[in-house]
């Protein structure tokens, strides 16, 4: 079943990281895989950006009623209220409503879910894992997995990291862009932090140029406005997916085309982008690229996806070890200081 020898010697070279409770030595749960790489590990977390941007205590106004107003310590009360729930296995929540749960392990307590605020106009995206989960890249579902040997070792987990940041970095885009400017819209968004979340460590070994460490929350959330939408675009829609993958294309794919991600806000009718994860780094894209449509982009993914897996020979293997940055990472990681969101306007 392991297709290879159980008495062969193990290749001590082959990138390992090894996860445990931060201020506890044991357990520690180890994955080796020649796929783990630095950035999307190691890379994406920033405690300085995580706590500039947490959700305020002060009031909140509705997006679509601004003389309406919520308090963000209300909000955290709900939230730590529903991490309870949730840790007691829940299906239903007493004042959220699940919007998405395929991406969660409720067993294990791990994974992504989505859920709606019944009282206010918010959305609450929680992200939770433990030492044994992390490393478990194919217990939420088939398509984490894929994205775990596309990447470089990224997991949903690792990604909400990235969602504030390169929303601040589409923001500065579409408002650069004439033809883009006034048609989209994107969400507010802040980090929470919930009462007494633990943290992991993990450690790297043979991953980047020396030995890699770092500590991010077990447990996390990301609240966001929620959007009403007139629809969700569709792929049978031509005018839709010749509009969608445009604008992609304009943001150099800093966001997921997956056409079920842009909203069509029912006001404005402007596109709604609520999925701000770096597509780059979720499904490990080292350079800029451009498509013409969804079948050559769905197609590259596919073909990308088939490298990844058995097509990367071992010279191969140890330099994507080695690396420190790609292209689309630079890009990406520059823009945290250099550029901030827009502070006028319909996206603000």
């Amino acid at each position: 079943m392991l297709g290879r020898s159980v008495h062969r010697p193990k290749d001590d070279s082959l990138a390992r990281i090894d996860v445990r409770w931060r201020g506890q030595s044991k357990p520690v749960y180890t994955l080796r895989d020649s796929h783990l790489e630095k950035y999307p590990i190691f890379g994406t977390f920033n405690e300085t950006f995580f706590n500039k941007h947490q959700l305020p205590d002060s009031f909140l106004a509705y997006r679509y009623a601004p003389t309406k107003k919520v308090r963000g310590k209300t909000l955290k009360n709900y939230i730590n209220s529903l991490i309870k729930e949730i840790s007691q296995k829940k299906k239903k929540f007493t004042d959220f409503t699940v919007l998405r749960s395929r991406d969660f392990n409720r067993r294990k307590c791990s994974g992504l879910i989505i859920l709606k605020c019944k009282h206010h106009p918010f959305v609450v995206k929680i992200f939770m894992e433990n030492p044994k989960t992390f490393i478990m890249h194919g217990s939420k579902g088939i398509i984490p997995a894929f994205f775990f040997y596309m990447s470089g070792g990224v997991n949903r987990h690792l990604l909400g990291f990235t969602r504030i940041k390169n929303l601040q970095l589409m923001q500065v885009k579409v408002q650069k862009n004439k033809k883009w400017k006034n048609q989209v819209v994107f969400p507010r968004k802040w980090f929470y932090l919930p009462e007494k979340s633990r943290w992991l460590e993990i450690t790297g070994t043979n991953i980047g140029t020396k030995k890699q460490k770092i500590a991010i929350p077990a447990t996390y959330c990301l609240v966001s406005d929620w959007i009403d939408s007139e629809r969700t675009a569709t792929v049978f829609n031509r005018s839709d997916r010749k509009r969608c993958m445009s604008l992609c294309n304009c943001l150099e794919l800093g966001i997921d085309p997956h056409i079920d991600n842009f909203l069509i806000e029912r006001k404005t009718k402007k596109i709604a982008i609520v999925d701000t994860e770096h597509f780059p780094t979720v499904v490990g894209i080292k350079k800029k690229r451009e498509f013409r449509g969804y079948f050559s982009w769905i197609s590259r993914l596919g073909i990308d996806c088939a490298k990844s897996l058995f097509f990367r020979n071992k010279e191969k293997r140890k330099n994507v070890q080695k690396m420190e940055l790609t292209e689309t990472q630079l890009l990406y990681d520059d823009c945290e200081n250099k550029e901030g969101p827009p502070k006028k306007g319909p996206m603000a």
